[in-house]
């Protein structure tokens, strides 16, 4: 992930769907099921009715990566929320599910985004991966970096995944600009869209710890192939969260 965190100033909208309320921020499509790693579908309260849903991605064959605004709101039995980030490890039954390894992104490196759509089946989006920036007005992003990619996602896709190029888990999907996207020095980044999602390299030592304590045992497979986070400090940003 990018070594500098800048300041930037950007509208955040978390991303659930809730009746009456869809977003959309480019085009998506339908996935291959051969092609795409494995996400799971998420319900909040009834679909379609009086909820919406959210995704997940599959890390084990017994527990799952997804946004922390949606584990707060689904029937998912929570393992642990990350006392920061909006990110949350949940039980779920991965039996026979691909797992994507956990890998990291550099600075204009390709990212696929993967989650579910309203129909239930699979959606990607395209884009690259841009830089790391913090919302200090953002419940969400205040103490956590928020990483920026223009691959497009919509309601639904919270929780799901952000891939690199190899397939490899770089990130679960949290949000989307409100605005158009500019550092505060007034730097434009040339983005098409603002997608937002948490880093799994930034909160690798919450999520090592977190699975350690749920099987009882060192899991160095599952990490083995991620550097520590960056140690320089984080500089602030701002921005407003909504939920929608």
């Amino acid at each position: 992930m990018a070594q500098v965190i800048r300041n930037a100033l950007v509208s955040l909208v978390i991303l659930f769907s809730l009746q009456g309320c869809f977003l959309i921020n480019g085009p998506l499509e339908y996935a291959q099921e051969t092609n795409v790693p494995a996400v799971n579908y998420l319900p909040i309260g009834i679909p379609f009715v009086l909820g919406g849903h959210g995704s997940s991605v599959p890390i084990t064959p017994e527990l799952s990566l997804t946004a922390k605004h949606i584990a707060k709101l689904d029937y998912s039995t929570v393992v642990a929320y990350h006392p920061d980030c909006d990110i949350a490890l949940i039980k779920e039954d991965n039996t026979g599910k691909n797992t994507a390894p956990l890998g990291t992104v550099k600075q204009n490196e390709s990212i696929t985004t993967v989650g579910m759509g309203l129909t239930g089946k699979v959606i990607v989006g395209e884009g690259k991966y841009f830089i790391d920036v913090n919302f200090v007005d953002s419940s969400l992003f205040a103490s956590c970096p928020a990483s920026i990619t223009d691959a497009p996602v919509q309601s639904g896709m919270s929780g799901g995944g952000a891939f690199n190029h190899k397939g490899e888990l770089v990130g679960i999907i949290s949000g989307i600009s409100g605005s158009g996207f500019k550092l505060l020095d007034g730097t434009d980044l040339g983005n098409e869209r603002t997608s937002v999602f948490v880093s799994t390299l930034y909160v690798k030592p919450w999520l090592t710890e977190a699975i350690e304590n749920y099987y009882g045992q060192a899991m160095d497979m599952l990490t083995a192939n991620l550097t520590s986070p960056a140690s320089e400090p984080l500089i602030d940003a701002s921005g407003t969260g909504k939920i929608k």
